[in-house]
């Protein structure tokens, strides 16, 4: 069974003749499906199509330490092992 990991992906994308830099954290169980997520967030946060999103292979890195997250949500989904949904009323 293979386990989720979390990707520190950088790269950047082009929209109206300007390079915009970015770097996202993503849980997946691959890089494969860590870009794709990368991907799919950058075009519809900021209406870019994928061949305006410029990622090197090598700003794809493996977070091995939790302590490196600056992602809050992400961090929270690495380290917590019990998380609960808030009931509704």
């Amino acid at each position: 069974m293979s386990s989720v990991k979390t990707f520190h992906i950088r790269g950047e994308f082009k929209k109206r003749k300007e390079k915009i830099p970015f770097g996202k954290y993503v849980r997946a169980l691959n890089v494969d499906d860590a870009l794709e997520m990368v991907y799919s967030i950058i075009g519809s946060k900021h209406r870019v199509k994928r061949n305006m999103i410029f990622i090197v292979s090598k700003n794809v890195k493996e977070i091995t330490d939790p302590e490196e997250i600056k992602d809050v949500v992400v961090k929270t989904f690495a380290t917590e092992d019990d998380l609960a949904l808030p009931k509704r009323k």
